[in-house]
């Protein structure tokens, strides 16, 4: 089927605009410096650019550390809320001893998510103590949906989402130190 010479138009026309538009706005951490930049002055600076990265867009030119902490809470959320996902479907053929520790670790999950939600509106004050105190407390969750397992014998099936989490706080305490 011949296409007309206004739809060859039409997609030059689309073609333009998303190149310009690829340029001017970062769409992973390797595209942003800035955040690059930050991150690597954090624990886990990898994890960090691969995590604060993706939430670039979001927050414009102007990076800074309390823009990358910002990005930083939203995918520590967003992870968050992937690990309470994957449980669900893990409890449903998980042995009573763990199903119940499993129950535990949805309840500290939850914990977290209060414990982010305070760390962002600290980051609204710019209070890093809070921010510290709130990174504490949600890396203490995932510690002890670890230690569920280990008091029942059973391997953790939540352990790489639990180790994730603890690093990503422990990338939010870094970068409030940076605030």
């Amino acid at each position: 089927m011949a296409r007309s010479p206004a739809h060859a138009t039409l997609l030059l026309v689309v073609a333009v605009v998303a190149a310009a538009a690829a340029t001017c706005w970062p769409t992973a951490a390797g595209e942003n410096e800035a955040v690059a930049e930050i991150c690597k002055k954090t624990a886990y600076p990898d994890l960090c650019i691969a995590t604060a990265g993706k939430q670039a867009s979001k927050y414009g030119a102007a990076v800074d550390p309390l823009a990358v902490l910002n990005m930083q809470v939203d995918a520590f959320a967003m992870r968050t809320e992937a690990a309470r996902k994957h449980l669900t479907g893990v409890v449903k053929t998980a042995t009573p001893k763990a199903a119940k520790a499993l129950d535990l670790c949805d309840s500290l999950y939850l914990d977290v998510e209060d414990n982010l939600g305070a760390a962002r509106r600290a980051i609204g004050f710019k209070d890093a103590v809070t921010i510290r105190a709130m990174m504490g407390m949600a890396a203490q969750d995932m510690q002890g949906c670890d230690e569920q397992f280990r008091k029942v014998g059973e391997q953790n099936p939540m352990d790489h989402f639990d180790q994730s989490l603890l690093k990503m706080s422990e990338i939010c305490r870094s970068l409030s130190n940076m605030i």
